[in-house]
């Protein structure tokens, strides 16, 4: 049966939802920088920063909400640029994948779209900065509003959408949709762990590979996923050890409470510079009180701390954008099959790989503003028990890096694709206008997506390769997604043949007369074995045979 090619213009709901976050984020982005340049006149007219009145608990608590809001419209302005990038690459004819990571394939866009959104990503400080408590200690719910640290993140929230706007402008997206089996259709029995080898015939696996082997930027991005608890670890040691080594503008606390301390009683008897019953804590002289010049140091080092761990976070997006891709294709071989019309909000918010990500990366960001934050007067305070504390969330998002890439293998003989589009492209031959498919045996020795509900393989039985009719007729198969995108491809294109090996001849084609075997092969099957496949080699010619 022959399936009708689907809608592609769908997805309007992830539309506008992509379109009301980047309209919200203008907003605030907006706001933002504009309170902040209130903010700093008050500050030079009163000689210190705005106070607010609000509990030491909400203090550290507020900005989680905060981050998740943020999360949200980076998430939104994210979705975005990844359909930009998508038919960016497709029109330079270097979309390999489904999911791409933007740091490494920028060069594939116009020239501000991924790379440098990447960058200004790191602009947005952790909203844990914003509110800052006075260390006056003659009230303790006395807090400043963090001028440099509302500025940041207005300045590089606003860079993102300006970039997100331009990337919007600039490429004609055709569909929203997340969907990895709208591109293309095609090939049989071989994984995407086999795409750079030669079509042969294959028998199903009961669990295919995992996602690791599958993709070397899913091994990359843990390396580096990996490298953040450790130096995490190692930041929060040093802190410790420079403490009690008793350097000054340090103390050394006796609280590891979640949230830092800053009530601690000052204890007389110490035998570090200071000590507190509260949270110990490292200040690098990098403040105002230098001089203008001195909060230059303290600006990079805390945005290049920052850039680390942003992007760390940002590729690990990649191995969830990857299983989801997995788990939507492997809905063929389910009992009601894959639907390629679903609502992409939807179906990131049901996921529970988007969902453990997500609260990963909030958390993340949460506790890394409760470890280092900077201010204006003081410079850059640093908490060990908060940086030990960020060492062990980044710790359990690499767990679940691992988890994901490496530990899940797909069950089921549908070979897996991980949203690589050609492997998607040799496995599914035709496409359901209703967006309803299944996957199975359609043909002897042949496997491909149907409408109606198929039988899956025979785990003992061969499937996929080449035979006659592939030399003598080259099967013409629909792409509906090179002929959608390019009316001027031609609807239909020859399968490029590939000759077999000399055994896979002699197993397919047996014949008794082996001088004659190429073409006796023709006419039918034959009942007998080969007494030899040499002569039958010898002299062999494919385009002797397809003229043949």
């Amino acid at each position: 049966m022959t399936m009708a090619a689907p809608n592609y213009h769908d997805s309007h709901v992830t539309n506008r939802w992509c379109l009301a976050g980047l309209v919200i984020s203008w907003l605030i982005a907006i706001a933002a920088s504009l309170a902040s340049a209130i903010l700093f006149k008050q500050e030079i007219q009163n000689g210190r920063a705005t106070q607010i009145l609000i509990w030491d608990t909400w203090r550290e608590v507020l900005p989680l909400g905060l981050d998740v809001l943020v999360t949200l419209l980076n998430d939104s302005m994210g979705y975005i640029h990844t359909c930009t990038l998508r038919w960016s690459l497709q029109r330079e004819g270097k979309l390999e994948c489904n999911s791409n990571l933007p740091p490494s394939t920028f060069l594939a866009l116009p020239s501000l779209t991924a790379q440098p959104r990447s960058i200004f990503l790191t602009l947005n400080p952790d909203l844990a900065d914003l509110l800052k408590h006075n260390y006056d200690f003659t009230d303790a719910f006395d807090f400043h509003i963090n001028a440099i640290a509302l500025l940041a993140f207005g300045v590089g929230l606003l860079l993102q959408a300006i970039v997100t706007t331009w990337a919007l402008a600039k490429t004609d997206v055709l569909t929203w949709s997340s969907n990895p089996l709208d591109p293309r259709s095609g090939r049989c029995m071989m994984s995407v762990h086999l795409a750079k080898e030669d079509a042969r015939s294959l028998k199903p696996l009961a669990k295919q590979e995992n996602m690791f082997k599958a993709d070397r930027r899913v091994r990359r991005i843990l390396y580096l996923l990996g490298c953040l608890p450790l130096v995490s670890v190692i930041w929060g040691g040093a802190l410790l050890v420079y403490i009690r080594e008793g350097f000054p503008k340090t103390v050394l606390g006796q609280s590891w409470s979640f949230l830092p301390s800053f009530q601690g009683i000052t204890d007389s008897n110490c035998s570090a510079f200071r000590c507190s019953t509260g949270t110990s804590v490292v200040n690098l002289n990098l403040g105002a009180d230098n001089g203008p010049a001195g909060m230059v140091p303290a600006v990079l080092l805390t945005t290049g701390v920052q850039s680390v761990v942003t992007i760390s976070l940002h590729c690990a997006e990649l191995i969830v954008n990857m299983s989801r891709d997995e788990k939507i294709y492997r809905a063929l071989i389910g009992p009601k099959g894959t639907n390629g019309h679903y609502n992409s909000i939807v179906a990131a918010l049901t996921a529970w790989q988007t969902v453990v990500l997500f609260l990963l990366k909030s958390g993340v960001h949460w506790l890394f503003g409760l470890a280092i934050n900077l201010q204006f007067r003081i410079g850059i305070n640093m908490y060990p028990p908060q940086v030990i504390y960020f060492a062990a969330l980044t710790l359990a998002t690499t767990i679940f890096g691992v988890f994901l890439s490496v530990f899940c293998r797909p069950k089921g003989s549908l070979p897996a694709s991980y949203g690589h589009i050609q492997t998607i492209a040799d496995i599914v031959d035709d496409w359901a206008d209703s967006g309803c498919m299944f996957w199975g045996v359609k043909d002897h020795g042949k496997t491909g997506t149907d409408t109606r509900k198929v039988p899956l393989p025979d785990k003992r039985a061969w499937y996929g390769g080449l035979d006659y009719r592939d030399l003598r007729n080259p099967q013409q198969f629909r792409n509906t997604f090179l002929c959608f995108l390019m009316p001027s491809f031609p609807s239909s294109l020859y399968r490029q043949t590939q000759y077999p090996s000399r055994t896979q001849l002699a197993r397919n084609y047996p014949s008794n007369n082996s001088l004659n075997s190429v073409f006796s092969a023709y006419s039918g099957y034959s009942e007998h074995t080969t007494q030899s496949i040499e002569p039958l080699l010898a002299g062999y010619s494919g385009q002797r045979a397809v003229s043949g």
